[in-house]
């Protein structure tokens, strides 16, 4: 099965394509978008973005990963970055709602304030949350962490409907070295109904 594009109003979400790798270059020279990285994480050139696409295309095959370029609503100015991971982790019987997965997001510096990280973040809950047979994954939860410094993460989470559930202790070591506590948010498929 072949990962979807996502509408999301003035938005698409897509699968990353080895085209995209001069502009995930150009956008990771922002200090805020590597800020937020994981310690170790290099600055990457055109050929590890193509590895990179290639490896999420993999992922993807086995239930793993759903990253997605965020665009323009024709797909083709990157507006930023969003993902799914782990969803497949957990295996339940078909008809049967099932599954946690964790997102994570980046947005380029000129699509902050905007709107267009909770708007991905949304579109990709509603995909992720809807039925196998309507092409959905049929997931239980979504899970999202940030740093607890990073109150533009928080909103955009609050924003989509997530609940802060709690601060984890030094639980991610970010690119300036340190252990960071962050917030825990989450969000179930029926949360809309309650």
């Amino acid at each position: 099965m072949n990962q979807p594009e996502i509408a999301a109003g003035r938005l698409l979400l897509r699968p990353w394509r080895r085209s995209d790798a001069d502009a995930v270059v150009r956008a990771w020279a922002d200090p805020e978008i590597r800020r937020w990285a994981g310690f170790g994480a290099t600055f990457p050139v055109r050929e590890n973005v193509e590895r990179w696409v290639d490896w999420n295309n993999e992922q993807w095959q086995f239930g793993l990963r759903a990253g997605f370029a965020v665009c323009d609503v024709a797909g083709e100015r990157l507006a930023g970055s969003i993902m799914l991971r782990d969803f497949g982790r957990t295996m339940t019987a078909p008809g049967r709602r099932g599954g946690t997965g964790e997102a994570g997001y980046w947005i380029t510096p000129a699509e902050r304030g905007h709107g267009v990280a909770t708007a991905a973040l949304a579109a990709l809950c509603d995909w992720a949350f809807a039925e196998a047979e309507q092409g959905g994954l049929g997931l239980h939860r979504i899970e999202l962490r940030h740093s607890v410094l990073n109150k533009a993460s928080c909103r955009v989470a609050e924003k989509a409907g997530f609940r802060c559930e709690g601060t984890m202790r030094r639980s991610f070591r970010y690119a300036d070295g340190e252990w960071h506590d962050e917030h825990l948010h989450g969000r179930l498929w029926n949360d809309d109904a309650e």
